[in-house]
């Protein structure tokens, strides 16, 4: 699974997926909810458009991904990305009904203490 919901995690970063309408409402889950690296809430509508004004791909890279079974139909990822030059911590709860979907994203901009 780990390689799958990397996988998955990457789409998201790549206009292809993301310029997708239909990708989109298959991928994110009906009660999906993001607390954007913003600060601000969103639900499965606003992320679908806020994607959808992506021109290109999104410059992000994935290090240290983790990948942990919650139970047998659930995930929950962790993993830092870098962009413009601040780091942020993401966590992501994936869950297969059949079908994988994104239930719940968090971005976290890490701070130096």
């Amino acid at each position: 699974m780990y390689d799958t919901l990397l996988t998955l995690e990457k789409d998201f970063f790549n206009l292809q997926y993301i310029s997708d309408r239909e990708w989109l409402d298959k991928i994110l889950h009906d009660d999906f909810r993001e607390c954007g690296r913003s600060g601000k809430l969103f639900d499965k509508f606003d992320t679908m458009e806020e994607l959808l004004q992506c021109d290109s791909d999104r410059d992000i890279v994935i290090c240290g991904f983790e990948c942990v079974e919650i139970n047998s139909n659930s995930w929950l990822v962790h993993y830092i990305t870098e962009i413009e030059g601040k780091q942020y911590y993401r966590t992501s709860v994936w869950v297969r009904e059949p079908d994988m979907k994104l239930f719940f994203h968090q971005a976290t901009e890490l701070k130096n203490i």
